[in-house]
């Protein structure tokens, strides 16, 4: 819970309001005198921290009963808004960064440096799938064969981020119904793939190995180059899924 309540805290909502929502989540609905007693906040402060939530949509209200009970809205649901509000804030934010960054190469005269990392775990590969779309200015190619890579977390990224750029996703048929995307975005099928990536400006390439997943990942343009041709091979023998046919 603690970490929870540090990554809210970023986001501007403070420990009142995260201990609110986790008592309501834990005891289902109450009502605001009831929260103010069990939380030992003030009955008179206890509704700006209410309508916050409510604002935010972490809280719902019931207006059924009398008094009024207050719900705290599905985890599933607000770990949703809580990704594409975090997308909007860093999205906002892209074009003050890429400002600084000529302005910091104009004055630095500084070449990007060539790398190739070693990346082990599932976690860390969603995140650097996330980098690559984020990151790159024109188009994205994705290869996701695994459930375990498909988050609420990742497509919600994509279908931000396919605002901006096009994006092209390759999947297998076992996974197709998890694909439930905007048309803009182009999704195919094959029957298996061993190993999967993600190709932008920079490229993601990774498999499973001993049970778990390991890649590489590099802004080498060679690899990059690679990992396209590679993708386009696979992506012309590949079928639409039916929602983008």
């Amino acid at each position: 819970m603690r970490r929870i309540e540090t990554v809210l805290n970023y986001l501007g909502i403070g420990s009142k309001e995260v201990n609110i929502y986790i008592t309501l989540v834990e005891k289902g609905a109450l009502t605001a005198r009831e929260l103010s007693e069990i939380l030992k906040i003030p009955y008179t402060k206890i509704y700006i921290y209410l309508k916050k939530l409510e604002n935010i949509g972490l809280v719902e209200i019931d207006t059924r009963e009398r008094p009024v009970k207050f719900r705290a809205a599905p985890p599933a649901e607000v770990y949703k808004k809580l990704v594409n509000r975090t997308s909007d804030i860093l999205k906002s934010l892209k074009p003050l960064f890429d400002t600084l960054q000529m302005t910091y190469e104009s004055n630095y005269a500084v070449l990007t440096p060539t790398f190739l990392t070693i990346i082990r775990g599932g976690e860390r590969i969603i995140d650097l799938t996330e980098e690559v779309i984020v990151s790159s200015h024109g188009d994205v190619y994705l290869a996701l064969p695994f459930p375990e890579l498909v988050s609420y977390r990742l497509l919600a990224v994509v279908i931000e981020e396919s605002k901006r750029i096009p994006i092209r996703i390759l999947t297998t048929e076992n996974l197709a119904s998890k694909f439930e995307l905007p048309p803009r975005i182009q999704v195919k099928t094959v029957g298996e793939m061993f190993g999967g990536g993600a190709i932008g400006d920079a490229v993601l390439i990774y498999v499973k190995y001993g049970g778990e997943l390991s890649g590489v990942y590099s802004n080498e343009r060679f690899l990059i180059d690679i990992a396209k041709t590679y993708f386009n091979h696979l992506w012309l023998k590949a079928r639409y899924i039916y929602q983008n046919e």
